[in-house]
């Protein structure tokens, strides 16, 4: 964050941390099958239980209206709803195999074409074509969607994020001890961010770890459940 990096409360001593993204299914139950879908629209409906609910929802949650905040003009209500192991297998094997700056690359690419454009988080090609705009080779990504490789994993670490009693997205933890739920605003971040920083400062020992094994042992990990 740009205001974390600008105006340190150590001069010259910027916070650095990295964020790892945990997997978290919304519809554990979607089959595998690349033939099932349905809109979101149709999701929100049901899971909510009818129209009224969900446009209820809408205005306590008001998503549309952050989005607007940061430049999002509009997620595509009729979006299409898919199971999502696949994407979540190539984030984190670019997260290991490419490191965490190309999969936050690879993630804002993914956002815009299921957000956005509406696109299948499933769809091979689609998966493809966002991994190739974030600057993966891809035939080396296509070969790893052909394969197995990963899903174990995944299917392990959404196993853990459930035993967090996590089950709503985006929940952020930072250094294993504050938590952040929902679409915050970034100022909420920021201060749980500040609050580490003026830990530092006064010269207390952060956490040291996070609360789901990813791999990578960051200095400070803001771990996101997506």
């Amino acid at each position: 964050m740009a205001r974390l990096r600008d105006r340190p409360l150590r001069p010259g001593q910027p916070l650095e941390f990295a964020v790892h993204r945990v997997p978290f299914f919304l519809e554990p139950d979607y089959p595998e099958d690349t033939a099932f879908e349905e809109t979101n629209l149709e999701r929100m409906h049901r899971k909510w239980g009818g129209k009224e609910a969900f446009e209820a929802q809408k205005q306590r949650h008001r998503l549309k209206e952050r989005g607007w905040e940061v430049g999002i003009e509009a997620f595509d209500a009729h979006r299409t709803a898919s199971n999502t192991l696949q994407s979540h297998r190539l984030v984190q094997w670019a997260a290991k195999e490419h490191g965490l700056e190309m999969s936050e690359a690879l993630y804002d690419q993914l956002n815009h074409a299921h957000f956005v454009d509406g696109r299948k988080l499933n769809d091979t090609a689609m998966l493809v074509e966002c991994a190739e705009a974030a600057g993966l080779p891809g035939p080396e990504v296509a070969a790893f969607l052909s394969s197995s490789e990963g899903r174990q994993e995944v299917l392990q670490m959404f196993a853990a994020v459930q035993a967090q009693q996590i089950h709503s997205i985006p929940t952020f933890v930072v250094d294993g001890r504050f938590v952040v739920q929902g679409a915050a605003h970034a100022d909420e971040l920021e201060r749980v961010l500040r609050k580490v920083e003026a830990a530092l400062a006064d010269g207390e020992e952060l956490q040291g770890r996070p609360v789901f094994a990813t791999g990578h042992e960051p200095k400070l990990a803001q771990q996101a459940a997506e």
